[in-house]
């Protein structure tokens, strides 16, 4: 199928997809609180640092224990120092996000690193109710060396109190929809849902959902394969000086 052509029905399933998750969305949230302020982009400082406990329901409720630090910041970007640990060992990468809520460079799964064309808009500052914002990256596909797209939907439904291991917490509830570029003749592209609650507290999400998953094209039964469903809570946060 010429690249163009199936590039216009990626992007169409997408919008329709993304219009139903956020109606589904709009049902789920929780509690809400009522409408406040704008809330502006965090000034991420060298020393900050988070922890959160990631729980793996793909597998059996495996526990990684998450530590996040601002290392340095330099021209609106600050590179964050990403320590996993679990029981089967210790992985440490970096990635960079930028002042208006862009990932730079990072992973959006199990996967290397990397430095995208454009910032992916993980957030778009300031966050209000009713923002919706949705963003198309031009790739070059990792697992194909083709011509791909990252596709990102994203709306703030609204604040929502939320209690975690760190706390209870005003937040802003935001839903968003990530169609990665691994699309392979066997399998469609992976699409990540992520619910976020954000706290201007804490400059980051002190709770974050996410749930992955890819169809197989086997021509016939096509079984949907899920590739991530964690939870992620905020153990603790310290501000850097």
């Amino acid at each position: 199928m010429p690249y163009q052509f199936a590039s216009c029905l990626g992007l169409r399933s997408f919008v329709l997809s993304a219009s139903l998750v956020v109606a589904l969305g709009l049902v789920c949230a929780c509690a809400t609180a009522p409408v406040g302020p704008p809330v502006p982009a965090p000034t991420l400082t060298v020393g900050d640092h988070w922890t959160y406990r990631i729980t793996d329901n793909l597998r059996r409720g495996l526990v990684t224990m998450l530590d996040a630090d601002v290392v340095s910041t330099m021209a609106g970007v600050a590179t964050v120092r990403l320590v996993y640990n679990n029981e089967y060992g210790r992985e440490e990468l970096t990635e960079e996000m930028n002042a208006e809520g862009g990932l730079v460079v990072g992973a959006l799964k199990e996967e290397r690193v990397r430095r995208f064309p454009v910032p992916i808009e993980m957030y778009r500052f300031p966050l209000q109710q009713g923002l919706t914002w949705r963003q198309i990256v031009d790739t070059v596909s990792p697992e194909t060396q083709l011509p791909a797209q990252i596709l990102v939907y994203a709306t703030v439904q609204g604040r929502a109190s939320n209690t975690v291991p760190a706390g209870p917490f005003n937040t802003i509830y935001i839903y968003r929809i990530i169609q990665l570029d691994d699309e392979q003749f066997w399998r469609t592209r992976t699409t990540r849902n992520d619910s976020v609650w954000f706290s201007p507290d804490v400059k980051a999400p002190v709770r974050e959902l996410r749930d992955a998953s890819y169809v197989w094209r086997d021509g016939s039964t096509s079984p949907l394969v899920r590739t991530e469903n964690t939870t992620r809570e905020l153990i603790s946060f310290k501000a850097g000086s």
